[in-house]
């Protein structure tokens, strides 16, 4: 019986909602000729139901993206390589009616846009749309690598003290394969 009770409990605070709950189908990943890996991914759906009410109320709304490039292994654990931390925030403007969307990577400013809709704010922060996010070092050459992406997407507080956050499995890009160019 405490068992039961103790799983309902978790259950209780833990509480992601069947329309709170998003997804990430999949993680693509180019690599350009300056060495930068690009990664993009989406959220499906868009937006959890939670997150977009948050939107819709002007609430300022952030979405935070962890991506991390691996060296693969096929018998043991990847290794990682570098770590980083893309976040987009969508801030509703109420004079002149529009979004605000601020874009950075590791705590650094990309960049500052205006977008006209909701649909777009919504567009902008529910993706990583090919962020050169990793410059690759000589001495991956030769190596498969992978990029692995988790996506944060609401935080909060259940029952008033128990902190929560909702967030997507790690998924992984495909295995790529990259050698330096002889110089």
């Amino acid at each position: 019986m405490r068992r039961l009770v103790s799983a309902l409990l978790v259950v209780v605070c833990l509480g992601a909602r069947a329309d709170d709950v998003a997804r990430l189908p999949g993680v693509s990943t180019w690599i350009t000729a300056s060495r930068l890996v690009h990664v993009e991914a989406r959220l499906d759906p868009a937006l959890p139901a939670g997150v977009e009410r948050r939107l819709v109320s002007g609430l300022p709304t952030t979405i935070v993206w962890r991506l991390r490039l691996y060296v693969f292994r096929n018998t043991w654990f990847d290794t990682e390589q570098d770590e980083r931390r893309y976040a987009v925030t969508a801030t509703y403007r109420p004079v002149t009616g529009d979004y605000a969307i601020e874009r950075r990577l590791d705590d650094r400013l990309l960049e500052t846009r205006i977008v006209s809709s909701r649909d777009d704010a919504r567009r902008a922060i529910s993706e990583v749309p090919g962020v050169p996010c990793f410059t690759l070092k000589a001495d991956l050459s030769g190596k498969r690598l992978v990029v692995k992406v988790k996506c944060l997407y609401a935080a909060g507080v259940t029952l008033g003290v128990v902190p929560t956050t909702a967030e997507t499995d790690w998924v992984r890009s495909g295995i790529f394969d990259w050698t330096e160019p002889p110089r």
